[in-house]
């Protein structure tokens, strides 16, 4: 006679047994050779010299595991595989490598009217000013939003007593200075905007102030810490803040800066801040008047109070060339057809006007210089919140710059690879490493040497 209970036991612990041997399958001898070509031919990208040669095989191997492995979960040496994700990403930008780059040049050089007001909301700019926009951010007082962070301030017609047709007239004035991020936990701003620790600790910092919002989310608020390096100058005329934020800015890059060097007359720029405490505004089509100052350039973007702590950013290479201080008058006082009076934007021809003023960052102490290995280790493989680059590599990698040299790294599956060059030499590498990721004396040795070139 069937015992039915025994039965029904050996049934549960087969059903068991099955769901637990499929959680844990082991990795087919297919999958790990499909696997580790995948990553031996990352390795071989990630090398000085490489090219499409190279390039073709990554996407070549990625696409024969792709045919017979997608979507496979398995177990390898303890470790739990599902690559086809990552595997996706990576093909996808290989072949778009070549047109991606194209874009790009064409967006960093618009074609302006040079004296018309070239503001514009992020979301109207082009894609790659909008990534700028997101590493910027508004200083703003708390007294701004209400219990449910609702703005609550006044409108910019009504806060500086425009005229009406004004633009941006009805949107509302909310910031009082503008800054950018220059590590993740790390805001660069004008030296007036915060001139003591008063200002520091009364002041919050705030992401995504962009497109006319009447409110602000609070994981996008941000406290100054601590002021690191500030100098406002009246005989020098530098001006400049560098502050450290409560807690480190998640899951956006931040901006390479100039370190050394001069920018040159007639380079195309681009400012990115808040306008009279507007929200994010994007305005190209400036250039460099003149940098003969040591300390500051004049240029003549289309900048007003609040722009005070904007980055501005040379077009052609995304790397902040210095911070906007001051500038003409803002405004003229005209009658209006009412018989009042009231205040329209000031307009000057393109070589008008006494000029902005922008402190170059070469003048500015206390931006990171040289990242130790467990800060670069997980800006590259785990935050992956380090500027993108692509010099010396056909594949774009993330990057950290200081003196003239440049750390670059990258990681694919369970390879990761870290490299250094002189910038003026992306081709000619002075050291790296392309391997498993677990090999980290090996990863923090090319890092070490990095950080050698600048500290005794």
């Amino acid at each position: 006679m069937v015992n039915f209970r025994n039965l029904l036991l050996v049934l549960i612990a087969g059903v068991s047994l099955f769901s637990c041997n499929e959680e844990d399958k082991k990795c087919s001898d297919d999958f790990v050779v499909a696997y580790q070509r995948m990553g031996d031919s990352f390795e071989a990208v990630y090398r000085p010299r490489s090219g499409s040669f190279e390039l073709n095989n990554l996407a070549e191997a990625i696409d024969l595991f792709l045919a017979d492995n997608k979507d496979v979960s398995c177990t390898y040496k303890g470790s739990k595989l599902n690559p086809t994700v990552e595997a996706q990403g990576m093909r996808q930008v290989l072949p778009k490598l070549r047109q991606k780059s194209l874009e790009n040049f064409l967006k960093v050089f618009p074609k302006v009217i040079y004296g018309d007001d070239n503001r514009e909301q992020v979301a109207d700019s082009p894609g790659i000013y909008q990534s700028w926009a997101s590493a910027t951010m508004a200083q703003i007082s708390p007294d701004e939003w209400d219990a449910d962070f609702n703005f609550i301030s006044k409108s910019y017609g009504d806060e500086f007593s425009l005229c009406s047709g004004e633009r941006f007239f009805d949107e509302l004035s909310v910031s009082r200075c503008s800054g950018f991020l220059v590590a993740p936990d790390i805001v660069v701003t004008a030296g007036h905007c915060v001139q003591n620790e008063n200002d520091c600790q009364n002041f919050k910092w705030v992401l995504d102030f962009k497109d006319g919002v009447t409110s602000t989310n609070p994981n996008n608020i941000f406290s100054c810490k601590s002021i690191i390096s500030r100098d406002l100058n009246d005989d020098s005329l530098l001006d400049y803040a560098v502050l450290r934020l409560d807690r480190s800015v998640k899951g956006r890059k931040f901006f390479r800066t100039r370190t050394a060097g001069t920018v040159s007359n007639g380079t195309e720029l681009v400012l990115i801040g808040h306008p009279s405490g507007l929200s994010t505004k994007v305005a190209a089509g400036a250039i460099v008047r003149s940098s003969s100052s040591d300390i500051y350039f004049k240029t003549n973007t289309d900048s007003f109070g609040g722009n005070s702590g904007s980055a501005v950013i040379n077009a052609q290479t995304g790397v902040v060339e210095g911070v906007l201080v001051r500038g003409d008058s803002d405004y003229d006082v005209v009658d209006a057809s009412d018989g009042s009076r009231c205040r329209v934007e000031r307009v000057c021809a393109n070589d008008g006007c006494q000029g902005e003023d922008v402190t170059k960052m070469t003048s500015v102490k206390g931006i990171p210089l040289v990242a130790d290995p467990v800060v670069i280790r997980k800006g590259f493989y785990q935050d992956k919140n380090f500027p993108s680059a692509k010099e010396g590599l056909p594949i774009e990698f993330l990057s950290y710059s200081y003196g003239g040299y440049t750390l670059g790294g990258l990681k694919f599956l369970d390879r990761c690879g870290v490299h250094f060059y002189n910038d003026g030499s992306p081709e000619l590498w002075e050291n790296f490493y392309a391997g498993e990721c677990g090999q980290q004396q090996d990863i923090d040795q090319v890092i070490n040497t990095f950080g050698n070139l600048f500290y005794l």
